[in-house]
């Protein structure tokens, strides 16, 4: 029986948005679990709606650091959440730094609406053990973005395995690319394009065993026409394809061993 991974790049910009892309975010819909986003960068809400996805088949969010274009629209999931969802229903949110929670929750609470935290699970992303859900296993991998700002907080990748397939979400990553989780198999990666030199990367990219390879969180560099064309050809020395995502872009994975 195939079963089919969805994931649309709902925002692909860098750390602030433009006028053709928003702040990151990545919805995946997994079979037998339903949907899971990947980082939640203003206005997720809003694409989520425009998207038609049900709030209610939200499973979980992951946030893999907490620079504000990643973790800026929570409250606003957090809002619609408590307005829309009944109270034994429960939404995981996981994060490097689980305790900056309480701040999210403060900052929805500004607006006086009261938050009942026993709607949400806090998990963190840092431990050894993978975060399970029904047919979905997340594993956070460590990674080092914030030394682009000479600072030791943490910040992650993450590895999602359904059914046979697996899909690596880097995150954002050092300047020189040093933490990139190489020799991590995968069938389709999402990796950002602001941090590093690309010529650089490829270097280590060519080594990888991936299935497809696609670019989100764009810097200014790779936008437009030109940089896109100038794009495809850099990675044309890759044994896999390789694309850049754009807002709204949808891929798909098919599993034919998933029972």
């Amino acid at each position: 029986m195939e079963s089919t991974i969805k994931i649309t790049t709902l925002g692909t910009s860098h750390g602030s948005p433009t006028k053709e892309r928003f702040h990151t975010s990545t919805l995946m819909e997994f079979p037998g679990t339903g949907g899971i986003l990947a980082d939640a960068g203003t206005p997720v809400l809003a694409l989520l709606i425009r998207k038609g996805f049900p709030l209610a088949d939200l499973k979980a969010v992951f946030i893999t650091h907490m620079h504000e274009d990643h973790f800026g629209g929570l409250p606003d999931i957090l809002k619609q959440w408590i307005k829309t969802m009944p109270r034994e229903k429960r939404l995981t949110i996981c994060l490097p730094e689980p305790e900056a929670m309480e701040t999210i929750f403060a900052f929805t609470e500004l607006a006086h609406r009261e938050i009942c935290r026993d709607m949400f699970e806090i998990r963190s992303t840092n431990g050894k053990m993978p975060i399970d859900f029904p047919a979905l296993s997340v594993c956070g991998i460590p990674t080092d973005h914030f030394s682009n700002e000479n600072l030791h907080c943490p910040s992650s990748a993450l590895l999602f395995r359904n059914g046979g397939k697996k899909i690596l979400y880097t995150g954002d990553l050092a300047k020189d690319f040093h933490d990139f989780p190489s020799g991590t198999e995968a069938d389709m990666v999402f990796c950002e394009l602001t941090h590093y030199s690309l010529e650089q990367a490829l270097k280590v990219l060519k080594k990888e065993k991936f299935g497809k390879l696609v670019f989100t969180h764009i810097g200014n560099a790779w936008h437009g026409r030109e940089a896109e064309e100038k794009f495809r050809r850099m990675v044309s020395v890759l044994p896999y394809p390789a694309v850049i995502a754009h807002d709204g872009n949808e891929f798909e994975l098919c599993d034919s061993m998933n029972p």
